[in-house]
């Protein structure tokens, strides 16, 4: 177990980060008080004073290894000109941007708390663990997926869909069995409306990702509480901290693993490579859902409070430019590819409360 998961208290993070959200980045002053009104807005000039013309050498951008690192460069490339243009538009000088994937994502959280990255897209699930040293900017939005049920055998059979035009908050992560001996007679029974004993599936090799993993280890997790009443590290057959590539690539080979669980759409991100490189037939009659979990907050994206960036970072003025370039994202075809990498289809201000129920399924694992 990760030992920073017992370092941290994740109501006290709650009450930490409440407020962090971008409408809360504000200070007033005491009504009728004269003096308090003069001082705050002495105080706005000296911001808006500090804001104009603020140079960054270099600004770091890092996101979470849900897909090959090579596709996620590639694809977000464009992200570089735009936020030194926008950026530069706002006043805001940038000489250069990097564009990273992190190893894990916990190494998100780290180089977040560290500032040695200065933005970073990261699951609910790290924020809820690492949010009281960084700053929650936005939250993305998805289109809907259909089947949108908590009964397994309504996934299988059938391809998954994604209904464009109807963005929600969440998603659901979903535990997978492969086409293994031991997977196939799970999904046997998953199909057929049976009840899987906790016997059956704890018998079986398990994948599963980071630990700050929201589809792939918080949520299963918190499933196998509520089912069995059982923890991931109660399994006796679990390797733990896979990427999402190598894992479907270890399920469609049936030999290392039986059972992997991932966010809902990844069947769609794995189909051709489950055929072409893996040698396999059909992802969705071969790959079948044997559990799903609660429904999951959407991925953050978070601003770094230390580095050396910080006082640009910490900048209320900054934070609205910058969200406002993440929201306009949407409004144009390179910026619906970057942010399609995710499946993200549009960002809105985040709010801390949100990721109650995140901290809540960490605190559990603790």
């Amino acid at each position: 177990m990760d030992s920073k998961l017992t370092r941290r208290n994740f109501v006290m993070c709650a009450a930490a980060a409440a407020g962090m959200a971008l409408a809360g980045c504000g200070n007033s002053a005491p009504a009728g008080d004269g003096g308090a009104d003069a001082a705050a807005e002495g105080e706005g000039e000296a911001a808006e004073e500090s804001a104009a013309g603020a140079k960054l050498d270099k600004l770091t951008v890092m996101y979470v290894p849900s897909r090959p690192a090579d596709e996620i460069i590639s694809t977000t490339s464009g992200l570089k000109d735009i936020l030194i243009e926008k950026l530069g538009e706002a006043g805001y000088e940038v000489g250069e941007v990097e564009i990273s994937v992190s190893d894990n994502y916990n190494a998100a959280g780290e180089a977040l708390s560290a500032g040695t990255a200065d933005i970073g897209y990261v699951p609910g699930g790290t924020y809820a663990l690492f949010g009281e040293e960084m700053t929650l900017l936005l939250t993305a939005t998805r289109d809907n997926l259909v089947p949108d049920t908590f009964t397994p055998a309504d996934w299988n059979g059938q391809a998954t869909k994604r209904e464009e035009g109807v963005p929600v908050t969440y998603y659901k992560g979903l535990i997978w069995a492969g086409p293994s001996e031991k997977g196939k007679a799970l999904a046997e029974k998953a199909n057929a409306g049976q009840e899987i004993t906790w016997e059956e599936i704890s018998a079986a090799n398990w994948g599963v990702g980071s630990l700050t993993s929201n589809a792939s280890y918080i949520y299963p997790n918190l499933w196998l509480g509520e089912t069995y009443g059982k923890k991931i590290t109660d399994l006796p057959n679990v390797t733990i901290d896979m990427k999402q590539a190598d894992a479907f690539m270890q399920l469609a080979a049936g030999e290392t693993i039986d059972i992997f669980c991932a966010y809902a759409d990844a069947r769609m991100d794995y189909e051709e490579q489950w055929k072409s490189e893996w040698g396999r037939t059909d992802i969705w009659s071969e790959c079948n859902v044997i559990g799903v979990t609660p429904n999951i907050y959407n991925d953050t994206v978070c601003l770094a409070k230390t580095g050396p960036n910080a006082d640009v970072l910490n900048d209320a003025n900054f934070q609205q430019a910058l969200a406002d370039i993440f929201m306009g994202l949407a409004d144009t075809d390179e910026g619906k590819e970057i942010i399609g990498i995710y499946s993200h289809t549009g960002y809105q201000p985040a709010n801390d409360a949100d990721y109650d129920a995140a901290r809540d399924a960490l605190a559990a694992m603790e």
